[in-house]
């Protein structure tokens, strides 16, 4: 009797729907509806987060010994783009036997580094991973309004949002290293909520400090020219000059003039510095541009090619989805918008280092709260898989093993491109059956 049970369970034919209603089944059971279950796992996943960063305590930090020498180097009136005066101050800062890497951002993250150079470096270090620690869960709360994760009838993206902390190599590799990548990320997040709530000065005044501590956030701003918000491009371009100003007016023109000649002379003339040249094809340069870099390297093809295969790509790709960004454009989708300009930033970047990948916790959010909430659980095995891949990619292995952070992340991209194209034919579908003949 069990025998022939069996064999008729068998014979039965699955379909798609029946699958969806115990995915639907699971989503929807009591365990992710009980706020008493989400603040248990919210606090599991903290406690898991914390045993997995705690030894930052105790760790010597790799860049933030660059920005604590500038801060220092601005106060001191000290060329601090002048790699041999940088590295004499770095000598008698740390010692000779420390590698301190240069400095090669803007004038205004330096300055703002410099209340922190009242203490010394040991406690600078403890403090700057507890600032850190603290913007990584102002990047979650900001991340939960912008998507309006209260909204939701089960609490899934909310704890799927923690998740992403518990061992997120881009997260522990900038903590450990005393990267300013979350605090970027944060005035980003922060400019997108109050855009969203039609606070564009206040708004444009966060993205263009953001663009002041690190380039890529400029990509939003060209964004917002093609979509026409040019109301906001002058607020920023109005933010642009009263920080520059109030930066000259407080530290003199001096570091402009001497960073100005610094990049003028990496990029048109002049001896190269080791950032621009070998680390474009280093082994964790996760970028476009890396990759190529590996490739021309392994099959002894000349450098000096990569550039121009990089902006052929880039072309190309304008080309073929043209049709695609006109749409994209158009629709005006903030979260989705902001969703392709930081996953393109990491990808068309000179140099993605792992570290950068954090902002992928914004797109990765993103869909995941799409898929959820709109029942398409086609796409949730290769978000899945490609989630594991970004989050806790292995970090070891030959080209083009190394590599795994950048393919996986060209392929969410085309992941999300798909989900969002073929929700829209799925609309206008819908659409036209509505109208009337």
């Amino acid at each position: 009797m069990m025998f022939t049970f069996l064999k008729n369970s068998l014979k039965q034919k699955i379909t798609k729907e029946d699958i969806y209603k115990i995915i639907d089944s699971v989503i929807s059971s009591i365990f992710f509806k009980k706020k008493l279950y989400l603040v248990l796992l919210i606090i599991i996943f903290i406690i898991g987060f914390s045993f997995q960063n705690f030894y930052h305590f105790y760790t010597w930090d790799t860049d933030s010994p660059s920005f604590y020498t500038a801060a220092i180097g601005m106060l001191q009136n000290i060329n601090i783009y002048d790699h041999q005066e940088f590295q004499k101050l770095a000598d008698s800062l740390f010692g000779k036997s420390i590698v301190v890497f240069p400095y090669l951002y803007w004038p205004v993250l330096a300055q703002l580094f410099i209340p922190l150079t009242y203490i010394n470096y040991s406690d600078y270090f403890l403090l700057l991973l507890i600032i850190n620690i603290l913007l990584t869960f102002t990047c979650l709360y900001l991340i939960y309004n912008l998507l309006e994760l209260n909204t939701r009838k089960n609490n899934l993206p909310i704890l799927f949002l923690f998740l992403t902390i518990v061992h997120n190599l881009p997260l522990q590799t900038t903590l450990h290293h005393g990267q300013v990548n979350i605090l970027v990320f944060g005035a980003i997040l922060l400019s997108l909520l109050l855009l969203k709530h039609n606070k564009e000065y206040s708004s444009s005044f966060f993205l263009s400090i953001a663009v002041y501590l690190k380039i890529y956030p400029v990509l939003f701003l060209a964004l917002f020219l093609l979509q026409k918000k040019y109301k906001y491009i002058v607020y920023s371009f109005i933010n642009f000059i009263a920080i520059f100003l109030f930066s000259s007016l407080l530290f003199s023109l001096d570091p402009w003039l001497d960073f100005i000649k610094m990049g003028i002379s990496n990029l048109f003339y002049g001896t190269k510095s080791d950032f621009f040249i070998d680390y474009n094809a280093q082994w964790g340069n996760n970028s476009l541009n890396g990759f190529i870099s590996q490739i021309f390297i392994r099959n002894d093809l000349s450098r000096s090619l990569v550039m121009p295969v990089v902006l052929l790509l880039l072309i190309a790709c304008f080309f073929l989805f043209k049709s695609k960004i006109k749409k994209l454009l158009k629709r005006k989708e903030l979260n989705l918008d902001a969703s392709f300009i930081f996953t393109l930033s990491l990808i068309f970047s000179t140099i993605s280092w792992n570290h950068h990948y954090v902002i992928m916790i914004f797109p990765l959010i993103f869909l995941f709260n799409k898929i959820i909430s709109e029942r398409r659980y086609n796409y949730l095995l290769p978000y899945l898989l490609l989630a594991f891949l970004i989050l806790f990619h292995p970090r070891t292995g030959g080209f083009p093993f190394n590599q795994i952070l950048f393919m996986s992340t060209v392929l969410f991209l085309c992941l999300l491109l798909q989900y969002h194209f073929s929700r829209s034919l799925s609309e206008k579908k819908i659409d036209n059956l509505k109208s009337p003949e």
